[in-house]
C-alpha cells in the first residue's frame, strides 16, 4: 500500500473516531437539559455541571406562600403581645387577654378584654371593651388626669362605670363605600354615660348642653320670626327658646346649677381627652356625636378635637 493511500485511510478512521465522539457527547449532555439520571455513575454525576435553575431559564420561580389575608403570622401575634405586656405592667387594670383577631382588614393581633381601670378610684365599663392595650393606657391615662379629677371637683364624687362601646368591624358612620373605623381595628371607644359612685348619672346627650350650632340655629330663627305673623312667631320660636334659655335664660332666672355641673365635667373629660388621644369628637363636632365621646389613637400628622 502506497503512502497516500496509508495516509487517507488514516484520515478516515480519525474522522469516524471523531465522529462517535461528538455523538457520544451529545448523548450525553441531552440529559442536562433535564433532571441527571439516577442511574449513572456517581463520578460522572459529580463532573457533570448543575442543573440550571427556573429562573436562569426564563421561567419565574414559585413564589412563597403567603399566609391568609385573615390571620396573624406567629412573629405579628409575638411582638404584639410583648408590646402589650409592656404597656399594661405600669398601670392598674382588670383585663383578660384574647384570642387575635382578623375579619378581613379588621382586626388587632393581641386584643384585651377590659372590666375595669384604676385602683383606689376604679371604673368599671359596662359592658367590657374589647381594645387594643394602647388604648387601655390612653383610658388610664384620661381617668387619672382628666376624669376623676374633674368629678370630684363638681360632684364630690368619683366616676365608678363608664357606659360605651369598642371594637366593631365597620367603616366610618356605617357606610358601604367609606373607610374603615378605628373601631375596626379596636383603637377607639363611644362613651355616652358615666355612672358616679354617689349614684348620679351624666349623660352626653342630655348634659352637653346646646352646641355652638344649636344656639346659631335659635338665634337665626329668633331673627327670622321678626318678620313673621305674631301666630307664627309663637309657634316656630318657641323650640328655638327652650334650647337658648338653657344657657341665656329670658326670665332673668339663674341657670340650673346641676346642669352646669354637668356641662362643665363633661367639657372638662372632653378637652382633656385631646391631650392624651389623636382624636376626640363629641356634640360640637356633629349631630351623629352629640350622644356620646368618640376617642381613638389613630395615627395622625395633626391631632383632631372637635
Amino acid at each position: 500500500m502506497g503512502e497516500e493511500e496509508q495516509s487517507s485511510l488514516t484520515q478516515r478512521v480519525v474522522s469516524a473516531i471523531a465522529v462517535c465522539g461528538f455523538a457520544l457527547l451529545a448523548i450525553l449532555a441531552t440529559p442536562l437539559l433535564s433532571a441527571v439520571p439516577r442511574n449513572w455513575p456517581e463520578w460522572l454525576r459529580d463532573w457533570l455541571p448543575p442543573r440550571a435553575s427556573q429562573q436562569q431559564a426564563g421561567t419565574q420561580a414559585p413564589q412563597v406562600p403567603q399566609p391568609p389575608a385573615d390571620t396573624w403570622t406567629d412573629k405579628e401575634i409575638k411582638t404584639a403581645l410583648a408590646q402589650c405586656l409592656q404597656a399594661l405592667a405600669p398601670i392598674t387594670a382588670d383585663v383578660a387577654p384574647l384570642g387575635p383577631i382578623r375579619s378581613g382588614d379588621c382586626g388587632t393581633a393581641a386584643p384585651v378584654l377590659v372590666k375595669s381601670i384604676g385602683g383606689a378610684h376604679k371604673v368599671s365599663f359596662d359592658p367590657p371593651l374589647i381594645l387594643d392595650c394602647a388604648m387601655v393606657v390612653g383610658l388610664d391615662r384620661w381617668l387619672e388626669k382628666s376624669v376623676q379629677p374633674a368629678a370630684r371637683k363638681l360632684f364630690s364624687s368619683s366616676v365608678s362605670k363608664i357606659i360605651g362601646s369598642s371594637y366593631a368591624c365597620r367603616n366610618v358612620y356605617n357606610l358601604p363605600n367609606g373607610h374603615l373605623s378605628q373601631h375596626a381595628f379596636a383603637n377607639a371607644v363611644d362613651l355616652p354615660l358615666f355612672v358616679l359612685a354617689n349614684g348620679r348619672t351624666v349623660d352626653v346627650t342630655d348634659g352637653w348642653g346646646p352646641t355652638k350650632r344649636d344656639l346659631v340655629a335659635a338665634k337665626k330663627s329668633r331673627n327670622n320670626s321678626k318678620d313673621l305673623p305674631s301666630d307664627v312667631v309663637k309657634i316656630s320660636a318657641a323650640p328655638a327658646q327652650s334650647v337658648a334659655a338653657k344657657v341665656e335664660p329670658d326670665d332673668g332666672s339663674a341657670p340650673d346649677p346641676r346642669a352646669a355641673a354637668e356641662e362643665k365635667f363633661l367639657r372638662l373629660a372632653h378637652d382633656g381627652g385631646c391631650k392624651i388621644f389623636s382624636t376626640v369628637l363629641g356634640p360640637e363636632y356633629n349631630d351623629v356625636h352629640r350622644t356620646h365621646f368618640h376617642l381613638d389613637l389613630q395615627d395622625r400628622r395633626t391631632a383632631v378635637c372637635r
